[in-house]
């Protein structure tokens, strides 16, 4: 399944040069976008606060918005124009800088060109505004085109709000997966598989066998986004459903279960599962396995890469730990 540029995330293009060159107003402080937290964090075998987090959480709870900012229809429609049809780098920098400081409301003109965009810089342009005025409080608005008709628009938005988890939106992701799935004409793996992660983050199962699966190869691809969206399936249902892929997978298997359980298992069930393979020699269970019990016990993200001699003092504080 490979990767379309409907879900890469944001690159430093467009909008990143027009940040640079000091063109955004104040619009574009406040709609800069929230990238799923799956960056190395501090190297740190702390315990975390449960209580600590459950408040830290009550208090950033995200007030989803009904309705998109009022805005000067005429004007979003004059620079996504503008945006999509740029000769020279400095109009689409405008355009660009443009849509930021009109903010959220311009995203509905954006997205209804968006899936009938052919250029691929103009997409990619298009997405990277879209990727900036748009963020958590917006999924309930986004929803509103998963059953657009044009795939593009409906594959960024499936990836878009999977990135954002909705518990909310739990039906409207479902009925998308089940209809990504029952197409004749134009059945588009990748959509299936912005469903799937959608429907995950909002608590739902129906595309989690198939998440497991790409998850051992396409890690690499969509390893961030499914790390954030099985968030909101955590518990000793999930662990029960990758406990068989950890024990009866190939090495590869095993290293995509370590994963799964990292973003997804339950202390209680899926710990025990994980400390025996701190005692592995390969170095890259070892630290699966410490990336696991970072997820599962901590709720702390992925490392990259440890060296050996670090990763067996960690898998030793760990066992340690447990």
């Amino acid at each position: 399944m490979k990767t379309t540029r409907n879900e890469r995330p944001l690159r430093q293009g467009w909008v990143a040069c027009a940040l640079t060159l000091g063109l955004f107003g104040s619009a574009a402080g406040s709609s800069a976008v929230a990238l799923p937290a799956n960056s190395p964090g501090p190297l740190s075998l702390q315990d975390s606060d449960p209580q600590e987090k459950k408040d830290s959480e009550a208090k950033d709870e995200i007030k989803r918005l009904e309705a998109w900012p009022e805005v000067d229809e005429r004007l979003v429609k004059s620079e996504v124009e503008r945006l999509r049809k740029s000769r020279v780098p400095e109009m689409g920098t405008q355009a660009a800088a443009a849509l930021v400081e009109i903010g959220p409301g311009a995203a509905p003109g954006l997205l209804d060109k968006f899936g009938k965009e052919k250029d691929p810089e103009a997409l990619e342009r298009m997405r990277e505004v879209l990727e900036t005025i748009t963020g958590a409080e917006h999924t309930r608005l986004l929803a509103q085109y998963f059953s657009h008709g044009d795939l593009g628009t409906r594959t960024w938005v499936l990836y878009r709000v999977a990135g954002f988890p909705d518990a909310g939106l739990r039906e409207g992701a479902e009925k998308a997966f089940k209809a990504a799935n029952a197409r004749k004409r134009g059945r588009d793996d990748n959509e299936i598989f912005a469903a799937a992660v959608c429907a995950a983050s909002t608590g739902s199962f129906d595309g989690f066998d198939l998440i497991c699966a790409d998850t051992e190869s396409n890690w690499k691809e969509h390893g961030k986004l499914t790390h954030t969206a099985l968030g909101a399936l955590r518990g000793a249902e999930a662990t029960s459903r990758v406990a068989p892929l950890l024990a009866e997978g190939s090495r590869k298997g095993k290293v995509a279960a370590l994963r799964l359980l990292a973003a997804c298992g339950d202390k209680a069930t899926a710990a025990p599962l994980v400390r025996p393979i701190l005692d592995s020699t390969d170095n890259t269970l070892r630290v699966a396995a410490i990336n696991a019990l970072r997820g599962i016990v901590d709720g702390d993200p992925p490392l990259d890469k440890l060296p050996v001699f670090e990763a067996i003092e960690r898998a030793n504080k760990w066992k340690s730990r447990l």
